[in-house]
């Protein structure tokens, strides 16, 4: 009995650590997305830069004045036995002034 919760404390561990991998590139497609819309490119622009580094991600991009908002989430469910924990909404926001065009 000991070796299995060992075994299922190794397997909770190790999704967290992939839960944790996942949340970076949520935060890093914000951030990578947000550039792109601070630039002027549009939507279908701002959406593929970010499902470029999570290709399940929901984006949305809001402008406020002279700034660009954009806000990445991906659902991220464990796998298998850990299923029972139920899924994990992963999100990361980023904020930039929109670019001058000249």
């Amino acid at each position: 009995m000991g070796v299995l919760a060992i075994l299922f404390a190794i397997l909770v561990a190790a999704w967290c650590a992939g839960l944790l991998v996942a949340q970076l590139s949520v935060s890093e497609a914000a951030r990578a997305a947000v550039r792109v819309a601070a630039r002027g490119d549009d939507g279908t622009a701002v959406d593929s830069e970010a499902h470029r580094l999570v290709p399940s991600a929901r984006v949305d991009i809001s402008h406020d004045g002279s700034h660009v908002r954009v806000v990445v989430s991906q659902e991220v469910s464990p796998p298998g036995v850990l299923r029972g924990l139920g899924s994990f909404l992963l999100t990361g926001s980023s904020v930039a002034a929109q670019e001058m065009n000249t």
